[in-house]
């Protein structure tokens, strides 16, 4: 992956709270609350905890109904050890109705955290489901405004956050300098302490803490949590002469993402894992980087490149996949994916490697087991959401695209990618006429017929609504994230039916 080199500018530290955001003097909560992984009956409640002396220490925590607190669910209390775990403070609030939208807050003596925002997963009676899909967010490349409009939003049920929440780079190596954000440290990141500093100006952003606060997240890493392009062996971006031993940098990155990410595991399990949202949908959260990934192959000329022992997913995570997806009685199977997953043909674009090999296009072997698990199922409602690729695409699914007709007779289901947040796209590398034409040469000569749209210049978020009978995907793009402005320039939409295979233009 290339990246422009920019100069690096003195940081501009992003203390002041944006419109709507509540600013809190004291820096007891000064990383504002969030909430994720939301079930029927619980959902977890996370807030950095950050007092003046290293000591013990009793935090309170309250889920109410109302946002003034009225009307409280239920309450509790933590202990707080600096020390030994950090200010991290995650509490799984069981005990709650399902569909329900609840607020909450902590507390420690007379200081009081702003209140979060946050809704429980639907039971079976649920008929529709909205959610947010997001990704690649680079501090220095630009303004969140993507989180701001999101945050200004109420009809959202949760947020899917795809991986790339923060870049390991050094300052002013990948971004853009005239915004002022630089990333802190200034060095590339590579000890835990490195990540947590990193992790630490990333959360106080105030737009990003404002979704935090009015959403539940569901999230998943992908390669810039740990370095660039990353595997379970390494990463393009991790030279063992200059940056030591890969596991030690691994285990303090996944350390990091643990203390600042509201997720659910078991004790020392896989991060990844599924929701039900009732009958309407069930959701599937992969981990394509660090569970099992293969070293990238150099081309598709590799030798290595055909290799059926190169994993992506790996055989524990496929066969957990497969059981749940057989089991699975839903009207829509949805996959939380990092990269994206259909086959696309870059030749007339990418003349020198026409097949992204940090994508599922780079292991061939491991996408076919896949599409083993997938076209056996009983019914074609596979829906797709994709990150990493910084641009928007809304595609038919299926396993070679050279098969696809007008009917869509191979069609499994739809794939859709969310654009960046800020990270950059096309035409942040070259002119913007030629990344249309880039854009165009996708599509044109007959060259992937089973892509319905793409967008390779604008950044925003995606949203995702689903209905029994159909899920509808919109694009909301930014005007602009070299300022603050959250206004959208237009978008588009596309959809899945369950009665018509193939995606179609709303």
């Amino acid at each position: 992956m290339q990246h422009r080199i920019l100069s690096a500018l003195l940081l501009l530290f992003p203390c002041i709270a944006s419109p709507g955001q509540e600013s809190y003097p004291d820096s007891t909560f000064r990383y504002g609350v969030a909430s994720g992984d939301p079930l029927p009956d619980r959902v977890l409640l996370w807030t950095y905890f950050t007092p003046d002396r290293e000591a013990e220490y009793h935090v309170k925590w309250e889920v109410s109904t109302d946002s003034l607190f009225a009307q409280q669910v239920i309450r509790g209390d933590v202990t707080v050890q600096p020390r030994e775990q950090g200010g991290r403070i995650l509490v799984d609030a069981a005990g709650l109705q399902p569909a329900t939208t609840y607020y909450y807050r902590f507390r420690w003596q007379d200081k009081t955290s702003r209140v979060g925002r946050t809704r429980t997963a639907p039971g079976d009676e649920a008929t529709q489901l909205r959610l947010a899909v997001v990704s690649c967010q680079n501090y220095e490349a630009g303004f969140y405004n993507a989180y701001a409009h999101l945050a200004r939003r109420s009809d959202i049920d949760a947020v899917l956050h795809l991986g790339d929440y923060i870049y390991e780079f050094r300052a002013g190596s990948y971004g853009n300098a005239s915004t002022g954000r630089v990333h802190q440290p200034t060095h590339e990141i590579v000890t835990e302490n490195d990540y947590m500093t990193r992790y630490r100006q990333y959360r106080l952003d105030p737009d990003l803490q404002d979704a935090h606060a009015r959403f539940p997240f569901i999230a998943v890493w992908d390669d810039h949590e740990f370095a660039n392009d990353s595997h379970v062996q390494g990463a393009q971006n991790h030279q063992p002469d200059q940056e030591g031993d890969w596991n030690t940098r691994r285990e303090a990155a996944r350390r990091a993402y643990y203390t600042w990410m509201p997720v659910r595991r078991p004790a020392d399990g896989p991060l990844y894992r599924s929701f039900r949202f009732g009958k309407l949908a069930e959701l599937w959260m992969l981990d394509e980087r660090q569970e099992a990934r293969s070293p990238q192959a150099s081309s598709s000329q590799d030798p290595t490149f055909t290799d059926t022992s190169r994993h992506m997913l790996g055989s524990a995570q496929l066969a957990w996949l497969r059981q749940g997806m057989q089991a699975s009685a839903v009207a829509w199977r949805i996959i939380g994916n990092q990269v994206i997953l259909s086959s696309v043909d870059a030749s007339r674009v990418i003349r020198r490697n026409p097949k992204f090999m940090d994508m599922w296009d780079g292991y061939p072997a491991e996408r076919n087991r896949l599409f083993d698990i997938l076209e056996t199922l009983p019914e074609r409602n596979i829906v797709v959401v994709s990150g990493d690729s910084h641009t928007s695409w809304s595609m038919d699914l299926l396993r070679n695209p050279s098969e696809w007709d007008r009917a869509c007779r191979s069609c499994i289901g739809a794939e859709f990618t969310t654009p960046s947040i800020t990270s950059a796209n096309y035409d942040e590398y070259v002119p913007r006429w030629i990344a249309a034409e880039g854009r165009r040469r996708f599509t044109r000569w007959g060259r992937n017929p089973q892509v319905r749209a793409v967008n390779v210049i604008h950044h925003g978020y995606l949203v995702l609504d689903i209905s029994p009978e159909e899920v509808s995907a919109t694009w909301h793009f930014m005007r602009d994230i070299a300022k603050p402005d959250d206004r959208l320039r237009p978008g588009m939409q596309y959809s899945i039916r369950k009665d018509s295979p193939g995606v179609r233009k709303n």
